[in-house]
């Protein structure tokens, strides 16, 4: 046979072999729509994104700045490195003693966004605190700001004390009127005033009446309608919490009848604010074992309303198979059997459970949501994907609406320009026997650094599971900011498709 006419028969076949892969796709992808369509009519298909939010950066632009001293996480740092980002932690000069602790002269921050020097902005006497003169810090045209919630000291502010606070985004909101270009070539990862209104009390006030948030009374407030409650209803299950402790601080689960009960609920008159919410004495099983989902949430804009909610987040169980007997309750509470944070879990008095090889979960607590939602479909013939995604979007959505009308974070800040802030939180979520999806809270650091490496005197069985979870939510978070887009990544930095797009629509 002639070469030509074999190139030409290696030609025809190849088209042959591309037209039957195209076929297979779309008829993969008509069966897709009409299951979308059946279901309609009972649960939307969750929608994916389908494409970045932000508009590229030069490549040649991307800044991007961590707190100074290097305050966040490492593995934070060597993810921006590898997507090709110029590193730095100087948006400010930062400082640290044992006597003072930490200090950021935020000023100097303030002075860089109103494109000022710091005389201009705090006159000739403002220019040196502490015995260091204030630099003038030149912005490039376009910077990534990782600056959060984060303990320091600010001279000056707040009788010299040291404390969590959000000083940065609140510059920017106020002063981001100054900075030059599009808004959208200076964003910085934190609205203002989200620890606020994410606080347990705050949240107990604004989802009081939604459906998924389980009922609760804030103390000492709401003592009297709590003490009836529970005298009506002697058979329901109680969990304390701290107004605005994590981490599983404070817990504990009473029944309804016992008088430790009662004794907290009368002698809340004068203590600190707290919770008592109905607990969820119903949860979904996994192999006898408690859990709850942590789900990424990803606010890109609140104004207009605009986020995202991450699909592979992670399950975290808790070690001991779950009872309501009266030994793990009240005065005798065993944290882990009703529990799923890892501090109450991880602890030398639990190492056998922690440790040992569990149904589905095996050693240590956590498996990942793609796993999570296998084992409910090779298992629960009632349980539905698409079913349980929507009721953690309506939750999602609810919660962003309240972000973005909550007092805390739109007043007293200057105006939320569109394309300027974004900010991840972490969703705790629970399913009850019934397949319905519970809130618990949410988080505004959900922890995507570097897992310990060592638990209990051993390596943590979690360890390569969580880390790879912190790595992709982070990968991923950046694909849905497509900042760096115009840098060509590897198919192991995250995916776009990994994000459901929340609706707003009917607002």
């Amino acid at each position: 046979m002639p070469a030509t006419s074999k190139v030409t028969l290696k030609r025809k076949q190849t088209a042959q072999k591309i037209k039957k892969t195209k076929g297979v796709t779309k008829l993969r992808e008509l069966q897709r729509h009409a299951r979308c369509k059946v279901l309609q009519s009972r649960w939307e298909c969750p929608q994916r994104a389908d494409k970045p939010v932000a508009k590229a950066w030069p490549a040649h632009e991307l800044h991007f700045f961590d707190a100074p001293l290097k305050m966040t996480s490492p593995l934070l740092k060597e993810v921006m490195i590898a997507r090709g980002w110029r590193y730095k932690c100087n948006p400010c000069h930062g400082t640290f003693d044992e006597d003072r602790g930490t200090t950021f002269f935020v000023d100097e921050f303030e002075a860089s966004v109103r494109g000022v020097t710091p005389q201009k902005a705090f006159g000739k006497g403002g220019t040196v605190q502490d015995g260091y003169r204030l630099k003038t810090r030149v912005l490039p045209k376009h910077a990534l700001w990782y600056l959060g919630f984060l303990p320091y000291r600010a001279p000056g502010q707040d009788s010299e004390r040291q404390r969590f606070r959000d000083n940065f985004p609140r510059i920017v909101a106020k002063h981001g009127h100054c900075l030059k270009g599009e808004p959208g070539n200076y964003r910085i990862a934190k609205f203002p005033g989200t620890e606020r209104a994410l606080t347990k009390i705050n949240l107990t006030k604004a989802f009081t009446d939604k459906p998924w948030y389980p009922t609760a009374y804030v103390l000492p407030e709401e003592r009297n309608s709590f003490q009836q409650k529970i005298r009506e209803s002697p058979g329901t299950y109680w969990i304390g919490k701290p107004g605005n402790d994590y981490g599983g601080k404070g817990i504990c689960v009473w029944k309804a009848t016992d008088p430790d009960l009662t004794k907290v609920a009368r002698e809340s008159d004068g203590r600190k604010q707290s919770i008592v919410q109905s607990y969820l004495a119903d949860p979904l099983l996994i192999g006898g074992y408690k859990s709850h989902m942590r789900i990424h949430l990803m606010i890109t804009n609140l104004n207009p309303l605009q986020a995202y909610v991450q699909e592979n987040g992670q399950c975290l169980f808790a070690t001991k198979p779950y009872t309501l007997s009266s030994k793990t309750l009240g005065a005798l509470f065993d944290p882990p059997s009703h529990v799923t944070n890892m501090c109450l879990n991880a602890t030398p008095e639990n190492a056998t459970n922690y440790l040992k090889h569990k149904p589905v979960v095996g050693k240590g607590q956590q498996i990942r949501m793609h796993e999570f939602v296998k084992h409910l479909e090779d298992t629960n013939s009632s349980f539905d994907k698409d079913k349980m995604w929507n009721q953690i979007l309506k939750i999602a959505a609810d919660t962003v609406r309240y972000i973005g009308s909550c007092p805390n974070v739109t007043t007293s800040n200057g105006k939320l320009v569109p394309d300027r802030h974004f900010e991840v939180f972490g969703m705790d979520l629970m399913m009850d026997k019934n397949l319905k999806v519970w809130m618990c809270e949410v988080n505004t650091d959900p922890g995507m650094g570097y897992p310990d490496e060592m638990v209990l005197g051993e390596k943590n069985p979690d360890y390569d599971k969580e880390l790879r979870a912190c790595k992709e939510s982070l990968h991923d978070m950046f694909n849905l900011l497509g900042l760096d887009a115009e840098r060509p990544q590897p198919k192991a930095h995250g995916s776009l498709r990994r994000w459901f797009k929340l609706d707003f629509a009917d607002l």
